[in-house]
C-alpha cells in the first residue's frame, strides 16, 4: 500500500533529505556488485533491495523473518534481478560474528547498514524490563559493529567498498522523552561509524551516513501517533540511500537538521520545557 492509498501522510519533499540520484550513475556503481543489506525483509531495507537490484546489483539480504526474505528474493528474481538471503538476527551477537567470518573471503562491495530496533517506553517502565535496553543495544549497536568489524579488514585489504549507515535525525538532537534506549543506541553507533569513516578514509573505503526523519514503515507503525505525522515513504528513503551509494563518503540529512542541531544547546530551558510537555502528553 502506498502513502497515497492509505491514511498515512507524506512529508513534503522540501523537508526531506535530498534524494535525487542519477540512474545511470547508480547502474555504473552497483551493477554486478555484491550489496549486503541488513533489515531487508520489509520497510526501508526491502525498498533498497528492489531499487539496487533493478540497477544491476547482486543483493544479499539479511533479516530475521525468513518468509518475508524468501518472498522478496522471489519478487526480485521474477523482475530479472539477482538476490539471495540469509536469516540473521543481530540480537544474536555470536551469529553476527559468525556470519561476517563466513564472508571474509568474498566480502561485499557495498553494505547498507539498515537494521534497527525501535522502542517507545519510559525509563521507569523499562526498569522492570532489562531486555529493553539489551535488545536495542544489540540490534542498533553491538550487532552492526560486530558485523562490520568482521568485514572491514577484508574490504580494507581489497582497497575498495562503500558502507551506508541508515540512521535517524534523533542521533544528533537533545534527548527525546520515551525514546531513551532507542536514541542512545542509535547515537552510539552513529558516533562509532563516523569515527570508523575518519580512520578508513585513506584506505579506499567510503562510509556515508543518512539521517532520516520519520519514515512510515512496519517498525514505526506500532507507535500510533506516527499515523498522524507526515513522514517519508520507504521509496523516498531508498532513493536517499541510492544517492549516498553514488556519492560515497558523505552525510545526508534534511536541511533543517543542521540549524536545529546548532541551536538546540542554546535553547536550554525552552527545549527542556517542550521535552517535559511531550512526556506528560505521550506517556499514557
Amino acid at each position: 500500500m502506498t502513502v497515497a492509498d492509505s491514511p498515512l501522510r507524506r512529508m513534503p519533499g522540501w523537508l526531506q533529505p535530498r534524494r535525487g540520484f542519477s540512474p545511470a550513475r547508480l547502474q555504473a556503481t552497483v551493477a554486478g556488485r555484491l550489496v549486503l543489506i541488513t533489515g531487508a525483509s520489509s520497510g526501508i531495507g526491502a525498498a533498497c533491495a528492489r531499487l539496487l537490484a533493478a540497477h544491476g546489483a547482486c543483493v544479499l539480504l539479511l533479516a530475521r523473518r525468513e518468509d518475508e526474505l524468501a518472498a522478496l528474493c522471489a519478487d526480485i528474481r521474477s523482475a530479472g534481478g539477482q538476490a539471495e538471503y540469509r536469516v540473521l538476527d543481530l540480537n544474536d551477537l555470536a551469529a553476527a560474528t559468525a556470519f561476517a567470518a563466513s564472508l571474509t573471503a568474498t566480502p561485499p562491495d557495498f553494505i547498507i547498514s539498515n537494521a534497527g530496533k525501535s522502542l517507545r517506553r519510559s525509563v521507569i517502565d523499562s526498569c522492570t524490563r532489562p531486555q529493553d535496553i539489551g535488545r536495542c543495544l544489540h540490534v542498533n549497536f553491538h550487532g552492526p559493529v560486530l558485523l562490520l568489524q568482521g568485514l572491514l579488514p577484508a574490504m580494507r585489504a581489497r582497497g575498495s567498498g562503500g558502507i551506508v549507515n541508515v540512521s535517524s535525525v534523533v542521533t544528533r538532537l537533545p534527548p527525546a522523552p520515551l525514546w531513551s534506549a532507542y536514541q542512545a543506541s542509535k547515537a552510539g553507533f552513529d558516533l562509532w561509524f563516523r569515527t570508523a569513516g575518519a580512520e578508513l578514509a585513506g584506505d579506499g573505503l567510503r562510509l556515508g551516513s543518512l539521517y532520516l526523519p520519520l519514515v512510515h514503515t512496519p517498525m514505526s507503525a506500532p507507535t500510533g501517533i506516527y499515523a498522524r505525522v507526515p513522514g517519508m515513504t520507504t521509496d523516498d528513503a531508498a532513493a536517499c540511500v541510492a544517492r549516498l551509494v553514488c556519492r560515497g563518503d558523505a552525510r545526508l540529512a534534511p536541511w533543517w537538521l543542521w540549524p536545529l542541531e546548532v541551536l538546540a544547546p542554546w535553547l536550554g530551558t525552552g527545549w527542556r520545557w517542550l521535552a517535559r510537555r511531550q512526556f506528560a502528553r505521550g506517556r499514557h
